[in-house]
């Protein structure tokens, strides 16, 4: 239970590191693509016997090249792109578990179980997590450029596609570290409830994203420690709790809440 509670807290302050950059560029349905593209890379890698972190990041990285060729290629909108491609992925990881069910748990994939993961699952997400946090550390302004004005990374000098394939990257590294611990089905809200509540309590990307680290942390350590004595499933009472969070900054936020906005518009509207 410790280790999960520990595995859970890193993997929620690394989705909520990458949750504000997904909330800033509005790459809400790309998240929820790819958590669940990698459902055939994961279900592939335990068939043959690879590591699960490989085959789901090769398959992640194989959806985002699908939707791109997709979307360059055809005049389908980019959100029947993601739709069209993210549930044809899903759809064939269902199958590949359905064709060999004594090789791979469904639920697993589908629910997480943080509390079943192996030692060598553990290292993978331990890697997986560093990996993408040295990576922010040292490119977190370049994305937060490119994120807020592609034109004005181009004008001086950045790689537009560059970056949009390391955001890219990091995504489907990070929906790999996180698919185990609550899910393909929850892995979205995790890349998008933390940054979400952060978006309602600050107008500085700095503080949004130490705001957004912080929730994903704090709530993935509370749910984890609190599934124990629900006797619930991890991954739901993470994201039941972050949803929580959420829904009190929304009502309640000093600037950005709804009692804020009302107490705002009744003093315009003053004479």
């Amino acid at each position: 239970m410790i280790r999960a509670i520990w595995v859970c807290a890193l993997i929620g302050g690394v989705c909520g590191l990458l949750s504000a950059f997904v909330t800033l560029k509005g790459w809400s349905l790309m998240g929820d693509a790819l958590s669940h593209a990698v459902v055939p890379g994961v279900v592939i890698a335990y068939i043959v016997g690879l590591p699960f972190a490989l085959g789901s990041f090769v398959s992640g990285l194989l959806a985002a090249g699908a939707m791109a060729l997709i979307k360059a290629k055809s005049r389908l909108r980019e959100d029947a792109v993601l739709g069209i491609v993210f549930t044809t992925f899903f759809a064939f990881g269902l199958l590949l578990i359905s064709l060999y069910p004594s090789r791979v748990d469904l639920k697993s994939i589908v629910f997480g179980n943080v509390l079943g993961m192996a030692s060598a699952d553990i290292v993978q997400v331990v890697i997986i997590s560093a990996l993408a946090l040295a990576i922010l550390a040292v490119k977190w302004r370049d994305l937060l450029l490119f994120c807020f004005d592609q034109q004005q990374a181009r004008a001086m000098g950045m790689s537009a596609g560059r970056l949009h394939t390391l955001l890219l990257t990091l995504l489907s590294a990070t929906a790999v570290a996180a698919l185990l611990t609550v899910g393909a089905l929850l892995v979205v809200a995790m890349l998008i409830t933390p940054g979400a509540t952060a978006y309602l309590l600050t107008n500085r990307f700095s503080r949004m994203m130490g705001i957004s680290a912080f929730l994903g942390v704090s709530t993935s350590a509370i749910g984890a420690y609190a599934s124990y004595y629900a006797n619930g499933s991890t991954g739901g009472c993470i994201v039941t709790l972050q949803t929580i969070v959420f829904l009190v900054c929304l009502v309640a936020a000093p600037q950005h809440g709804i009692l804020a906005q009302r107490r705002q518009a009744r003093k315009e509207s003053r004479p």
